[in-house]
């Protein structure tokens, strides 16, 4: 009973760093999200529900020793449950009101703490559900911390330890890497778990399909292998499905968020002239330069570049970072070459005491110049695309008509009729339309 205690008491504590985190968001972002006259007002407000949500985790924590205590490695041989002296147990649901289908948790407290512990937990609910209210009324993102979904529990269950001794021996160095430059919210322990359940889950699947098609390779009627051929081949065709098909899983695994990571650095190279010249022009302000990225990051201009630009503010917000600490953390994670220089050329500025002012402005033009240098690029290519498709998609079926017309006059027989050439002839082109739709929509810059 008192390892149960222990053990709810503990998610306990971890809900109160949820909570902690959500009203330490919620108060850094109090200049974009009220007016002048109402911030004072949440001010107080988030300082009582974050002193709530302290006294809430103390009284927690002062129950644990108690608790150990009253821990004993036998077990009773009577079968009666351990009483735990001085302590009371209480239950309650730690969510939102509005969230459905809320479970809720007990957790074993000092006794004398009980009513104190309620009271806290009111004031805390209170916020909470006024935080909510008021992001739907203006339309701005509550953030709530989410536990981790089905699949990467499941995964870490059965590999957790496997990915751990392989990130201790310093083998997923570069994989954590792709992972922080594509912004992808796991741990590389519990992605590289992931990616090992996957390869079995694909070798499981292999194996179906092996037997599977060994019983028609055998007795030769499936209609892949054609009764002439050995049945030895289809057996090492099927064979290679098994090597084939999990290999292929883990290095997808391995290799998207490197992918991830190329798709965000262009859409950061896209945005950045823009975002550089939105940062000289509030620089020019006299603004404190914190204050810059913090109105690129909370806008919706730049949807891509401002991900990167969070990565600055939570590190001089949570972790206590300088902001040239931070800069140069987050332009050695980002993906983009040019945004790591902007950022690299940001901080020296600071820390020597330029014109943060002039050096934006400076590299501004730079970064549109290179931007209109892409475009010109993109232009002529899309030029050279345009030849190759009349040659291909213009003069080619005009030939085709030609020799269909050449062919019917002279009765050559060529296995087709001219019906069936002629269909052949309309899919063949509108195939290579379609091919070359998709090819420009791939290759367009998004600006």
């Amino acid at each position: 009973m008192a390892l149960e205690n222990l053990k709810e008491n503990i998610g306990v504590g971890k809900e109160l760093v949820r909570e902690l985190i959500v009203f330490n968001s919620q108060f850094s972002n109090l200049e974009r999200l009220y007016p002048y006259e109402e911030r004072e007002a949440e001010r107080r407000m988030l300082t009582k529900a974050i002193n709530s949500s302290l006294e809430r985790l103390r009284i927690v924590n002062d129950s644990l020793p108690r608790i150990l205590e009253s821990i004993s490695p036998f077990k009773n041989l009577a079968g009666k449950e351990e009483k735990v002296e001085g302590l009371v147990k209480i239950s309650y649901t730690p969510k939102i009101e509005s969230i459905s289908k809320e479970e809720k948790v007990s957790v074993t407290i000092v006794e004398k703490d009980k009513e104190k512990f309620l009271k806290e937990l009111t004031i805390s609910r209170e916020t909470l559900n006024r935080l909510k209210k008021e992001s739907k009324v203006k339309g701005t993102d509550f953030i709530e911390l989410r536990k981790a979904n089905f699949y990467a529990r499941l995964s870490n269950k059965l590999f957790l330890n496997f990915s751990t001794d392989f990130l201790n021996k310093g083998r997923l160095k570069k994989l954590n890497s792709y992972l922080r430059r594509a912004n992808m919210p796991f741990l590389v322990t519990t992605y590289f778990s992931m990616a090992l359940f996957s390869t079995l889950l694909a070798l499981a699947a292999a194996l179906v399909i092996f037997i599977f098609l060994l019983f028609f390779t055998i007795t030769t009627t499936f209609p892949f292998f054609s009764s002439h051929s050995p049945s030895f081949l289809g057996i090492l065709i099927n064979f290679l499905i098994i090597i084939l098909m999990p290999v292929i899983t883990f290095v997808f695994f391995y290799f998207y968020p490197y992918l991830e990571g190329k798709s965000v650095e262009g859409k950061i190279n896209q945005e950045l002239p823009f975002v550089a010249i939105h940062m000289s022009a509030v620089a020019g302000s006299g603004i404190e330069p914190t204050q810059i990225f913090k109105i690129i990051a909370f806008g919706e201009e730049y949807p891509a570049t401002k991900n990167e630009l969070k990565k600055i503010i939570n590190q001089v917000n949570v972790y206590g970072y300088d902001l040239i600490t931070a800069l140069k953390n987050t332009a050695r994670e980002t993906s983009s070459r040019k945004l790591s220089e902007l950022l690299n050329g940001i901080a020296t500025t600071i820390s020597s005491g330029g014109s943060l002012s002039e050096f934006l402005d400076k590299r501004a033009e730079t970064l549109l110049f290179d931007y209109r240098l892409e475009r010109e690029r993109y232009t002529k290519s899309a030029e050279t695309f345009m030849d190759i498709y009349i040659s291909i998609v213009i003069a080619a079926p005009m030939i085709m008509t030609l020799l269909l017309v050449l062919i019917a006059v002279s009765g050559i027989s060529i296995g087709l009729s001219l019906q069936s050439l002629t269909v052949v002839i309309i899919s063949i082109v509108a195939l290579i339309n379609i091919l070359f739709l998709v090819f420009l929509h791939l290759s367009q810059p998004s600006y």
